[in-house]
Formats: C-alpha cells, structure tokens, sequence
C-alpha cells in the first residue's frame, strides 16, 4: 500500500467476544464459521507523513466497558509505530498519521475498511495515550471514537476479562503472536500470520523491574505492536494447579521488539561478547519484549474520555 486512503465514517455495532461468555454476552452460535476471533482483532498499522507510508506494525483492538456495554474502544500497539521512534526519544515523529483496518463481519473475512486517523492536534498534542508510571514503556492506546466505525457490522476487540482467564501460565508455557512478519500477511482477507514460541522469563516477575516478560520466539519487523496470547484447544492447568480441558484464550500483552547482542569474531572462531562493535545479521537472541497485558488495563482504566474529546479530539488536525 502505498498512499493513504481518506477516514471512513461509519456506527458499528460493537461485540466484545470473550473466551468464555459472560452474562450478558451471547455465547457463539455453533453455526459461525471457525475463524478465530483473535484474527480479527489484529489489523495492520501504517504510520503514514501524508499521503506517504512510513513504515507498517501491529495493532490490536480492546475496549472497556462501563455497566455491562463497551464504553471506549482503543488501538493498542507500540509507540515506536505511531511514532517512528523509542520512548522518551527526542527525535522528530516520523508521522502524522495511521491507518489500520476493521473487519465488518466473521462470516465475511474479505469484508474489512480502512481506518484513517491524525496522530496529533493542531498544537501539536499526541491523539494517543501512554503509561505515566512507566513512560519508558513502548504502549499506546490510541483511542478510536464511534464516528469511525459506525453501522458497519460488527467488531471484535479484546478486553480486561480476556486478561483475567483462569489459565496460569509459566516458563515453557506456548505464547503465540498476531502480527504481520515483513508486511506479509494474506492481503484478501486481511487475516494475520500466527507465530508461536515460549515464555522465556518468570511472568509473575516483573523483567529488569519493568512491566515484561520475555518471549523465545521468531519475529520480525512488522509485528512489532503484535498480541501475545496463551492458547489451549485441549488441556490446560487453571490457577490454583487443576487441570482442565477446553478452549481457552489469554491475552498476555503486547509485543515490542526483539533483543539483539553486539559480538565480534575471536581468533579461535568462536563468537565474543563485545560492547563496542557494530551488531550483523544473526546476532539476536530469539527474545523478545512483552508489555505485560496488566499495563493495558491500567493505561485504559486511567483514561479520562469527556476530556479527552474536548481538548484532544476536538482539536484534531
């Protein structure tokens, strides 16, 4: 894709699909078709300057709900894809604009629309929200208001409960990433590539103190902004130790980016440790960063929308 298509407006009826239906929220009928709802929660992200693509991540969507109904619905994906840059970073943002897409409808996979929004207001504000515990962090929400999605069909989006599953998960456990490795994913249906590692680290265990925990896992650029999620289709061990059997779905957090080392070549062959050198291809570590899915849930809870839309999305580019 290389320009960037104009807002669709359109009221969409919302549907928050969980793992297991909570009262109020029709359980799937055995008549849908077997794509997996996961799928079309994951769009790609294109940061654009213009009508010029920048560059493209990952991207999810969550929403959370107030009295039993979804009371805002955000795309959550990684700063340095809305921005170009790392956090805290000083550089100038290498965009001024995202598109991403909405599926309409599960039993039309090719039926999906763009999604184009401003990342900044006209004094130059970020549109997004961002931990203020942990500004270090690579998370945004960006907040996606009704006027955007409108009767369209329905949605799919992650919440708070698909993050509280009884499903306990460990070192070794399977994690598995939506995303689109290179771009590539199929470009008809608009459906993401599933790729899946382990645990690496203790999840219960805060990583260097921050918000993480590592994934062993093949990825790529493209996927950073990716759900994580433990998946079971058979048996599974719950919290307290008990092994059950069924279909569950965890929302673990949001992929960011893998760790690479630096080496260099000793004289026997062997590869050193060396600080100082310039990193070559196969030097990662197969591991990446995970933002742990409890700071989704606390950059969400902690959003203010009345002000919100006065002083940010009524000043829009």
């Amino acid at each position: 894709m290389t320009r960037v298509l104009p807002i669709l407006i359109a009221p969409l009826v919302v549907l928050v699909m969980l793992t297991a239906a909570p009262a109020g929220v029709a359980a799937r009928s055995a008549q849908q078709p077997s794509i997996e709802a996961m799928s079309l929660m994951t769009t790609p992200v294109l940061l654009a300057a213009g009508n010029r693509t920048v560059s493209q991540g990952t991207g999810f969507l969550y929403a959370t709900t107030r009295g039993g109904e979804v009371d805002m619905v955000f795309l959550v994906t990684n700063y340095h894809v809305v921005t170009g840059n790392e956090p805290q970073s000083l550089a100038r943002a290498q965009g001024d604009r995202l598109q991403f897409y909405f599926h309409k409808s599960r039993d039309e996979p090719t039926s999906h629309f763009p999604v184009n929004i401003p990342l900044y207001t006209k004094t130059g504000e970020p549109i997004w929200i961002q931990s203020t515990q942990y500004p270090e962090a690579d998370v945004v929400l960006v907040p996606i208001v009704p006027e955007l999605y409108d009767a369209q069909g329905q949605m799919f989006v992650f919440s708070q409960e698909h993050t509280e599953i009884d499903m306990k998960v460990r070192p070794s456990t399977q994690a598995t990433l939506l995303g689109y490795p290179y771009g590539f994913f199929d470009t008809r249906n608009f459906l993401p590539v599933w790729k899946t590692g382990h645990l690496a680290t203790e999840p219960s265990v805060d990583f260097q103190g921050e918000p993480v925990f590592l994934v062993d896992v093949s990825a790529f650029p493209g996927m950073s902004g990716a759900p994580v999620v433990a998946v079971s289709n058979s048996v599974y061990e719950n919290e307290v130790g008990q092994m059950m059997s069924g279909v569950q779905r965890k929302l673990l957090g949001v992929f960011s980016a893998m760790r690479m080392v630096k080496t260099r070549q000793a004289a026997d062959g062997t590869d050193m440790l060396s600080p100082g050198s310039t990193p070559n291809p196969g030097d990662s570590l197969q591991l990446g960063y995970v933002w742990k899915a409890g700071l989704i849930n606390d950059i969400a809870r902690g959003f203010n929308k009345a002000d919100w839309l006065e002083r940010i999305w009524k000043n829009r580019r």
